[in-house]
């Protein structure tokens, strides 16, 4: 059982970027075999409390020693609906999400968070346009793809996908974009950085028998 601080992922403001193939990201949802126990097992429940051991466990309800869930921890329901591909209700869609970028940081080959605002957003994206960048490179073609999950996004959230090639293709015209860019330089840097990484991961998952990595992402307001 894994444990994380209560800064998890759905709570946070800006974006998450995670290099997954959608293929990968959609098995999380009905997975089988082995997949199905590593997911079981491996889940970000806040713990209050350790678990010890009760003399008294036989005769009680519930063991003293269990672990101890925090109000606001994913619960092994949240589980048992995501794994199943189930309607989670408004008020699970928080920790569901926790469980689930908990999954991707684990299998992405890498994940990037922007701490980025809408105007911070609108601005790189005029930045960009002014440098020359067409405009189907701007930042939200990063997630303009229906992932198409059975999980709703929150309420004010984006969940969206684009493909590998894609990708790779806009972190190369933000790279060349960069001597003329008059703002925003940083960030379109970090970006493109990161994108331009993409072939390495995906001669990594090729060697393991996995597709290449798409870009997921989540945007959280």
């Amino acid at each position: 059982m894994a444990e994380i601080d209560r800064g998890a992922p759905g709570t946070a403001s800006g974006v998450r970027l995670w290099a997954v193939s959608i293929t990968d990201v959609r098995s999380l949802f009905h997975p089988t075999g082995d997949l199905a126990d590593r997911l079981r097992g491996d889940v970000p429940f806040q713990v209050l409390t350790p678990s010890k051991q009760s003399w008294f466990k036989p005769l009680l309800k519930r063991d003293p020693g269990a672990p101890l869930l925090a109000a606001d921890s994913p619960l092994p329901s949240d589980v048992d609906k995501l794994l199943h591909g189930h309607f989670v209700p408004p008020d699970r869609l928080v920790p569901s999400w926790q469980i689930v970028g908990h999954w991707l940081d684990r299998l992405a080959s890498a994940n990037l968070r922007l701490e980025i605002d809408k105007a911070t957003a609108e601005r790189l994206d005029f930045d960009l346009a002014r440098a020359g960048v067409a405009s189907h490179f701007g930042l939200r073609t990063l997630w303009a793809r229906d992932a198409a999950l059975p999980l709703r996004p929150l309420p004010g959230s984006d969940v969206g996908y684009q493909r590998y090639a894609v990708a790779v293709e806009l972190g190369e015209a933000w790279r060349a974009s960069l001597p003329s860019l008059e703002g925003s330089a940083d960030l379109v840097e970090h970006v493109s950085d990161w994108l331009r990484q993409l072939p390495t991961w995906a001669g990594d998952a090729e060697g393991a028998g996995r597709p290449a990595p798409d870009v997921f992402a989540v945007t959280v307001p």
